[in-house]
């Protein structure tokens, strides 16, 4: 089996409301929130996960978020460059899901196609009023979308699996490594989804889940709660999307 290196890039941290990550408990605490996009190395072809965002794209994408409390890192382009990669160097962008911190900057990619669930490719097209300023029509416009139905092999030891729930569409990213099974959670979640305490229910919140702890931001609760144990359940490195544990890691393995 082909192994790869995976190297997270950190565009901006800010620091939020941890219950926007964990359903109805933690509200009011603190937590660093970090923006990834992730290269895979090693597959011949130039292959990332989502594009993130930085701080001032985020302050300028809705009047709401102009006091956001968000430390710029790197650029799009100057996260590349510790890769020796430029933008159009890109052949592949596969996007974990279309919210507009996770594809904000794919559109500078010019070369790639963008590999996206079809079902999260329809629902940010037209989305619901609730999710509407999650999505944004100028990012998606001139992507060479490559629509999939499913679980699908991007190229051997690189899948995409389903994991709806936080949006419809939401796929992660199995990627196989010297040190095993990494993937990429496919949602928005910290470390606790997957490894709340044992006595959470008892102790933190009666409506706490068990063994997992579904995204705070959903599509559909059930799925959500179905996506994270198939992720645990699947992986033996996961990677989630807003840990900040992922801040001090360099690459996987």
């Amino acid at each position: 089996m082909k192994q790869y290196r995976i190297r997270p890039m950190v565009l901006s941290k800010a620091w939020s409301d941890k219950g926007a990550m964990t359903y109805l408990i933690y509200h009011g605490e603190q937590i660093v929130r970090p923006y990834i996009f992730w290269i895979i190395e090693g597959a011949g072809q130039k292959i990332i996960v989502d594009t993130a965002i930085h701080a001032e794209q985020y302050r300028g994408h809705h009047p709401g978020f102009q006091n956001y409390q968000i430390e710029h890192l790197f650029t799009f382009e100057e996260a590349l460059s510790k890769a020796s990669l430029q933008p159009n160097d890109v052949d592949i962008i596969i996007q974990t899901h279309l919210h507009f911190d996770h594809c904000y900057n794919t559109s500078q990619c010019k070369n790639a196609r963008v590999v996206v669930q079809e079902s999260e490719l329809e629902f940010a097209k037209d989305p619901h009023p609730i999710f509407a300023n999650m999505y944004s029509e100028s990012l998606l416009k001139g992507l060479k979308f490559e629509p999939i139905r499913g679980r699908r092999e991007i190229l051997p030891g690189i899948e995409v699996i389903p994991v709806p729930g936080h949006t419809p569409g939401c796929q992660a990213v199995s990627v196989e490594t010297k040190v095993g099974r990494a993937v990429i959670a496919g949602f928005c979640c910290i470390k606790e989804n997957f490894f709340p305490t044992r006595d959470i229910r008892e102790q933190v919140s009666p409506f706490a889940g068990y063994p997992i702890i579904i995204p705070g931001i959903h599509f559909d609760a059930l799925q959500a709660y179905e996506s994270v144990l198939k992720v645990k359940e699947l992986a033996d490195i996961v990677l989630p999307l807003h840990e900040p544990e992922i801040m001090n890691i360099e690459s996987i393995p």
